[in-house]
């Protein structure tokens, strides 16, 4: 349980600061850990921060994927998308993810609105070329690299007290959809809503020196630190688009990034409310001081 005393300087810091908050679709993959989640961002809100959540859903995707008899690829972190494969994607994410993410939190009694990328152009994506990847030369399909981002929605709804809840397909200018990562479209609403924090809920802790040790958990890190584990090849699969999402961020103007459990009931709220943290913050520098009023770097 958080201390209010101790949380009331990062309470009165984080007052009126945007976040953008991407959850994966593994977090979110029972319905006690959707509820729990809303009830963090719920609280987020209503302690005056203006959040905007991103959603991924890749496991919900692989399930009706199968259901409709095509097996889900992966390369190098990265779904390989059909035209079954973006059908199963937006069924998995628009038609029904979403749609539990805001009914969760308006049953924690947050406003909020669902969203998909096309909504009021907030992504658009152009179809990604062949690429070089680990497995060799991949066509990966109706995937898109996104080309811009428009946050004029996402600003109207917050300034009348909404949480706006987007899940990841986006235009293609041309009245179709294109699959983009959910982490990597996070990334980019942030910069374009000039966000305070990027915060990335995923299935591990926090960013690990060792992917199948927990207890490996990076509590800090410059974002040369980053570039140096990917280099040596501690960051795997999803956490190496992870990586490229923080870069963006960063690079971007975002001035944090923090990494935490999205299975944890807490790991948000401890982040951001206490000295200690509970997962990985990045930063573009290091950081000489803390954050202004604070007494620790995980603010």
């Amino acid at each position: 349980m958080i201390d209010l005393f101790r949380a009331a300087p990062h309470i009165r810091l984080h007052r009126g600061a945007t976040m953008v908050i991407k959850v994966g679709g593994g977090a979110l993959s029972r319905p006690a850990n959707v509820r729990q989640f809303a009830k963090q961002v719920a609280i987020l809100q209503s302690l005056g921060a203006r959040v905007v959540v991103v959603h991924g859903g890749g496991p919900q995707t692989d399930t009706v994927q199968r259901l409709l008899g095509e097996e889900p690829r992966m390369v190098d972190g990265r779904r390989v998308t059909s035209a079954v494969g973006l059908r199963a994607l937006r069924m998995a994410t628009v038609g029904e993810l979403n749609s539990e993410i805001v009914a969760a939190l308006t049953a924690e009694g947050a406003q909020a609105v669902g969203l998909c990328g096309v909504s009021g152009r907030v992504l658009e994506a152009a179809r990604r070329k062949p690429v070089v990847t680990s497995e060799g030369m991949v066509d990966f399909g109706e995937v898109g690299d996104l080309h811009s981002v428009h946050g004029e929605l996402l600003s109207a709804l917050i300034e009348k007290g909404f949480v706006p809840v987007v899940a990841p397909p986006a235009g293609d200018g041309r009245g179709g959809f294109l699959n983009v990562n959910a982490d990597l479209a996070a990334a980019a609403i942030a910069v374009e809503m000039k966000a305070r924090k990027l915060i990335l809920a995923t299935g591990a802790p926090g960013i690990l020196r060792d992917m199948n040790d927990a207890h490996s958990l990076v509590s800090a890190l410059t974002l040369a630190d980053l570039i140096a584990m990917e280099a040596a090849g501690v960051l795997q699969a999803g956490m190496k688009v992870k990586a490229k999402a923080i870069r963006t961020a960063l690079e971007g103007g975002v001035a944090r990034v923090h990494v935490v459990s999205g299975a944890d009931p807490e790991a948000v709220l401890v982040e951001l409310y206490t000295t200690q943290g509970a997962g990985t913050l990045v930063t573009l520098e290091p950081e000489r001081a803390p954050e202004p009023a604070l007494s620790g770097a995980s603010a």
